[in-house]
């Protein structure tokens, strides 16, 4: 098995500046394991690494589809999967970024094998779900998809259509909630994955959020979205479904003002933010640290401490370290 290093977190804890620290000294390269970062041309409200980041470390998947395209957990495990092989194989420390916690879950945990259903039965399901997302609002889809699977209810925002409308999708196609089918998944792990956590207290988590949402508006977020509209770009792609790129559209139509739009970017995030430590905190670490500990020469003791002592006989490491 492949020895993996993950920083995981909520979004603005830090995960980005931690990873580029580790990289750099155990001469890795970064694998992006964020939903969102994988679009072109949605570069600030995506807070994708600097250019002279980018030139410090290489990164993967980044930048690697158009914002109308759609991207999902199981091609994100194949396509890190091979980033992952071919870094091993030139000796370098594969090191997984991200709070995508699905996407982290799909990497080192097996996905499960659709069952085969009729394409017209899809495209069928799809389009009634669409209308009434439409028609009813995304809060009584979400409601629906919690009554009958509320653990990935419980992760998903009710505006998210696109995966609340997977999730309900494949629970009325095959009788089993999205869950369910991964609870019956079975398979080898192909990693031994040691995840540093962080887990910032809420007042810092807080003020990162507001402060990070504010340098992305002097940075020129509204104009980006500008662009991507000019271009043809329909405000309902995949992509834009991003978050706070909803409010920046309202914001460039005039229908909301600037400062409108940043306090909705900033609650709307908070409560991103607190779902997927809800995630995490329910998920195995080997390191749970505040980020204001999280001490990169430790870290990369730790973890050639560990891969030293790992057993060989399974996915996990000997127990989980105190901070």
């Amino acid at each position: 098995m492949i020895p993996i290093l993950i920083v995981a977190g909520p979004t603005a804890s830090g995960k980005s500046r931690l990873a580029l620290a580790l990289a750099q000294r155990l001469q890795g390269e970064i694998v992006s394991a964020d939903s969102r970062q994988v679009y072109a041309r949605l570069d600030i409200g995506t807070a994708k690494p600097d250019r002279e980041e980018l030139e410090r470390v290489r990164h993967h998947l980044i930048g690697i589809i158009e914002p109308e395209e759609r991207y999902n957990a199981g091609r994100f495990s194949r396509e890190a999967a091979a980033v992952i092989e071919k870094l091993a194989l030139d000796g370098k420390t594969p090191l997984v970024c991200g709070g995508t916690g699905f996407y982290l879950q799909a990497l080192v945990k097996p996905l499960f094998e659709e069952p085969a259903v009729p394409e017209e039965a899809k495209t069928r399901i799809r389009i009634q779900l669409s209308r009434r997302f439409e028609s009813e609002g995304g809060e009584t889809l979400h409601r629906e998809l919690a009554a009958v699977d509320p653990d990935t209810a419980a992760r998903l925002h009710p505006n998210d259509f696109q995966r609340v409308g997977r999730a309900l999708e494949l629970y009325y196609l095959t009788g089993r909630t999205l869950s369910g089918h991964f609870r019956l998944a079975k398979a080898a792990a192909a990693y031994r994955a040691f995840t540093v956590l962080l887990d910032p207290p809420d007042k810092s988590l807080k003020e990162n959020i507001r402060l990070r949402a504010r340098r992305m508006l002097e940075q020129g977020w509204a104009g980006e979205v500008e662009a991507l509209l000019a271009a043809g770009v329909d405000p309902r792609a995949p992509g834009l479904q991003s978050l706070g790129y909803r409010e920046i559209i309202s914001q460039v139509r005039g229908e909301i003002s600037r400062e409108a739009a940043f306090e909705a970017i900033v609650g709307r995030t908070w409560q991103y933010a607190r779902r997927q430590r809800t995630w995490f905190r329910n998920r195995p670490a080997e390191l749970r640290l505040d980020p204001a500990e999280a001490d990169p020469d430790r870290i990369v003791s730790l973890w050639r401490s560990q891969l030293e002592k790992f057993d060989g006989k399974g996915g996990r490491w000997p127990g989980a370290l105190k901070n």
